[in-house]
């Protein structure tokens, strides 16, 4: 008897709480929704950069901007306008200088490469791989994006590295704190 009672309690506290657990992520991912609106509306606007080039990722008032762009200090500009909106606690600035010119030919091998990258992530048993952004210039990969350990940010660092085309990684992956 003592037994069938515990496994009631414990269904009920289970089915109490599963509702609100399942609306707090409900709710974390609308109002991570409403900042990267807030910051794409933001850059659009006033970053000195081309904001459609940029890889944003928000998480929990943690916002990351990724990608290369023609100039760092405007990429730094870009960063400390987002570090400016309400609601970001946090700014994570992976933009980077493009490393050198690229011709045609390169945009489309760099373009396959990063296609190939992003299927083998998908296909490696990294846990959360999928959420990873690839970007690749001149053969430079930057690798941003949020995970939850370290061991993954360095698997997919390692899974990439050891490709062909490949000339540096930067490893701009953000581990959830």
């Amino acid at each position: 008897m003592k037994r069938a009672l515990r496994i009631v309690a414990a269904v009920a506290a289970t089915a109490l709480f599963l509702p609100s657990l399942a609306f707090s992520q409900v709710e974390e991912t609308i109002d991570n929704a409403a900042l990267q609106t807030k910051v794409k509306a933001k850059l659009m606007t006033e970053a000195p950069i081309k904001a459609t080039a940029v890889n944003l990722e928000t998480e929990n008032g943690v916002v990351q901007l990724g990608g290369f762009v023609d100039d760092e200090m405007k990429g730094k500009k870009a960063a400390e306008i987002v570090a400016g909106i309400d609601g970001v606690r946090k700014v994570d600035n992976q933009l980077h200088a493009k490393p050198g010119d690229r011709d045609a030919g390169q945009a489309v091998d760099d373009g396959m490469l990063t296609t190939k990258l992003k299927a083998g992530l998908a296909e490696a048993d990294l846990g959360m791989a999928a959420g990873i952004n690839i970007d690749t210039y001149n053969g430079v990969v930057l690798l941003t994006g949020f995970v939850d350990t370290d061991e993954t940010k360095d698997l997919a660092e390692k899974y990439v590295a050891g490709h062909e085309g490949v000339n540096r990684v930067i490893n701009g992956i953000y581990v959830r704190d």
